[in-house]
């Protein structure tokens, strides 16, 4: 008996240490992917912020037409309600015209969701402040007057 324990506890220790080595060999080699990762998409930052805009432009293009144009053909601002309602709608058809693994890629990208849904919001809030259309109404609506 004394003979077997002599045995299995320098079995069970190596074999300890051997799967502990083992885990920590496949954490490095994870952390090096993910910073391989990063790396990439920070190289290639450009491709990802045109493949957001051309979604965001899609997405603008449809909500502006659903839910703006209307407000900036009567040369009036959106109501708050409308205002928030069309900016929801916009960060929803934008993430929905991504598709699941895009939206994974670029929430990567941006580090967090929440920073990625306010540079998608900014897009709406920047677009729909510089509305040509808006903007010639109301100037239409100065030369009448």
């Amino acid at each position: 008996m004394l003979l077997i324990e002599q045995l299995l506890i320098p079995m069970i220790i190596g074999s300890s240490l051997i799967v502990s080595m083992f885990i920590a060999s496949i954490a490095v080699i994870i952390r090096k992917q993910n910073i391989e990762k990063k790396k990439h998409m920070l190289d290639h930052f450009d491709s990802y912020a045109g493949i957001l805009k051309y979604h965001m432009e899609r997405a603008y293009d449809i909500i502006h037409k659903d839910q703006v144009l209307i407000y900036s053909l009567e040369a009036t601002g959106l109501p708050d309600k409308e205002f928030d309602h069309a900016i929801k709608s916009f960060g929803r058809l934008t993430i929905k015209l991504l598709g699941p693994m895009l939206y994974k890629e670029l929430v990567y990208l941006y580090g967090d969701e929440q920073t990625f849904m306010f540079n998608i919001t900014e897009y709406f809030n920047t677009q729909y402040e510089s509305d040509a259309i808006r903007e010639t109404a109301i100037d239409n609506l100065s030369e009448e007057e």
